[in-house]
């Protein structure tokens, strides 16, 4: 009797320890929302720097980068996506936008604000036809 209860504990126990595995797994987050994240905390950031009137281009240039690191990952997050040729074309003029972003100096908030109004364009861009 003492074996077969033993073996009922155990049974509950790996029971429970598989169904918290499972929603440990399940509760991850998908590459591609992640993604979406990390863009949108970069240019949230940006714009905050911009309506703080604090347009550091040492800041900006870092905030830059890590968003031009997130884009470049944008294929792998979401395709297919039915339409993968117009998806990598308005890909592309993302990441074009963003190096273009990162080779031109900014010292203002005004060049802060057209910088992050070319990107944002590019990315509205893609959102108005896969969103």
């Amino acid at each position: 009797m003492r074996y077969f209860a033993m073996l009922l504990i155990g049974l509950f126990t790996g029971s429970l320890g598989a169904v918290a595995a499972m929603s440990a797994l399940k509760s991850d987050v998908p590459y591609n929302d992640a993604i979406m994240v990390v863009m949108k905390h970069q240019m949230g950031a940006m714009h905050g720097m911009h309506e703080s009137g604090k347009c550091d281009a040492t800041e900006a240039n870092h905030r830059i980068a890590l968003l031009g690191a997130a884009a470049s990952d944008v294929d792998a997050a979401f395709l297919p996506v039915g339409d993968d040729a117009k998806f990598k074309e308005l890909s592309g003029k993302l990441r074009q936008a963003i190096a273009t972003a990162q080779a031109t100096p900014r010292g203002d908030c005004a060049a802060l604000k057209k910088t992050m109004g070319d990107i944002g364009q590019h990315c509205k861009a893609c959102h108005d036809v896969f969103r």
